[in-house]
This record gives structure tokens, sequence and C-alpha cells, in this order.
């Protein structure tokens, strides 16, 4: 099993990516390479259900950083749900928790988006 799981689905126009396991250097490229080539493809309305990722490190912070400029960018957004208490440590410590619209659940991150 590899340290990161990513599945993507579409629920209309919005892509959801479902992350499991940790967040960090090593697994960023992986995350990064999935969020841009949806992108790329017109998709800019992105989900993250973060509920099942464990551990983030600044790496993985700034690839979902960096793909929430490109989003915005092209009209779109970025938003991050179901986010744990250790993850949402991390968001808050680097002073990041501003820049996401951060939801409990998938259900909650799609509502106008």
């Amino acid at each position: 099993m590899s340290d990161l799981q990513i599945r993507a689905q579409e629920k209309g126009n919005i892509a959801v990516f479902k992350i499991q396991g940790k967040l960090d250097a090593k697994t960023a490229p992986q995350l990064n390479e999935a969020l841009k080539s949806r992108l790329a493809s017109g998709k800019v309305k992105i989900v993250c259900d973060m509920s099942g990722v464990n551990y983030i490190a600044s790496a993985g912070v700034g690839t979902l950083k960096a793909n929430l400029v490109s989003a915005k960018k092209a009209s779109g957004d970025l938003r991050l749900a179901g986010v744990t208490s250790e993850v949402k440590d991390v968001l808050d410590v680097l002073g990041f928790s501003a820049l996401f619209t951060i939801t409990s659940d998938v259900q909650s991150a799609l509502k106008g988006l």
C-alpha cells in the first residue's frame, strides 16, 4: 500500500478528490499531478475530501495552496472538506486556514461551488 491514495469522481462540473494517507514531500507530487491534470482539463471547481489524511507536511500544504491559486485564476475554487484536527492544526500554525474554504464534509463543500 502506498502512503497516499487519491480517488477522483465527478459531481456535475465539480471534481471531488478523496485523499487518504500521509501528504508529505514524498506524496505531494502525486496529488499535485492529479489536481493539475484536472485543472488543465477545465475542471476548475475542486473539493478535496481530507477526512482520510492523518498527516500533512508543508509540502502538502504548498501543493494545496498552489492548486487553489490556479483554480481561482481560472474562476474556480479548491475547497477542503472533512479536515482532521491534525491537519487543521498544521494549516493554523502555517497561517493557511484563512486561505481555504474548509467545511465539515463534502456535501457542505459542494454547496454554492
